[in-house]
């Protein structure tokens, strides 16, 4: 707050980019948000947005003799901000009391420009109540019982909550509690998570209310020798049987469509081989297909 030197200025106008509409309204300086608004028209701007804010000054009247000559029209002798934003939102401020605008100006340089992160209104945020406060909290146990896991009778009836990760030291990038197949393991997850880059093994993401599941892991660590991992190939077995009444995969029925997507191209795919990674050797996979996105650049 003490960088604030005015919180509010009426009759602001307001010019955006591509829009040739000038709005006149109230501009609201809060200490993590810059509101204007004018009728319908309400735009909210957070400081760390704000990429670059430029003050043009008014030129003096009495500095030329024949400045009416030069401008011709008044908001040509007023003074304006313009303000640049990092998802290319442009806009410019034009108010006909100059010292108002000068401490819109000083007030916005000091509030984007931030010493540290926690001066960011993400840390910054207190909720008013309780209940607030109890809405932010994220139980994966709570989750993982909403969806179904572990659940008796259910469609998740087939997998289990694993703390494997407990400490991260299974995989640092995972959070401590997974979902897993209930017939895997935790002695398969170890040996499952080597073969994944990273330790990312395949694990449930999002379990529908009709059994289909989706799980995430990281490439494997296939290589040119074209290495396999006979427990990371149960792993994957166990995740396309929890779909199934009974938990097990048919031996001679292929009627559910099981894919694997690689988010890559095929060449980076390919190409991986050659740093020891690459992708499923489809052939040692029962009952699924493998589809690539295509997605250039995808970290």
């Amino acid at each position: 707050m003490d960088h604030i030197r005015v919180s509010k200025v009426e009759q602001m106008r307001l010019v955006r980019s591509g829009n040739n509409t000038e709005y006149v309204g109230t501009l609201h300086l809060t200490t993590h948000h810059m509101i204007f608004s004018a009728g319908d028209l309400e735009l909210w701007i957070p400081y760390p947005m704000i990429h670059s804010a430029v003050l043009v000054r008014p030129p003096r009247r009495d500095s030329d003799d024949n400045i009416q000559a030069v401008y011709t029209e008044e908001r040509a002798l007023e003074g304006s901000i313009r303000i640049r934003c990092h998802h290319f939102l442009f806009v410019t401020l034009r108010c006909t009391d100059i010292r108002r605008l000068y401490d819109v100006f000083a007030t916005v340089k000091h509030l984007a420009c931030v010493g540290s992160l926690e001066q960011l209104y993400a840390f910054d945020y207190r909720s008013d109540t309780a209940d607030d406060a109890k809405a932010v909290e994220y139980d994966a146990h709570a989750e993982f019982r909403r969806m179904g896991v572990g659940v008796a009778g259910g469609v998740g009836q087939h997998w289990r909550v694993s703390e494997i990760n407990r400490e991260f030291q299974l995989c640092a990038t995972y959070p401590p509690v997974l979902a897993v197949p209930a017939r895997i393991s935790d002695t398969t997850l170890t040996y499952a998570a080597r073969y994944r880059s990273k330790a990312r093994l395949p694990v449930l993401s999002y379990l529908h209310p009709n059994g289909a599941s989706m799980t995430r892991s990281s490439q494997p660590m296939v290589g040119l020798k074209q290495a396999r991992s006979v427990q990371d190939e149960k792993l994957v077995e166990a995740i396309v049987a929890t779909s199934e009444p009974a938990g097990m995969v048919p031996r001679f029925r292929n009627e559910r469509n099981n894919i694997i997507i690689d988010a890559r191209p095929t060449t980076n795919a390919v190409v991986n081989r050659a740093i020891g990674a690459g992708s499923e050797n489809m052939d040692h996979y029962r009952q699924c297909r493998k589809v690539y996105l295509g997605i250039d650049n995808i970290h």
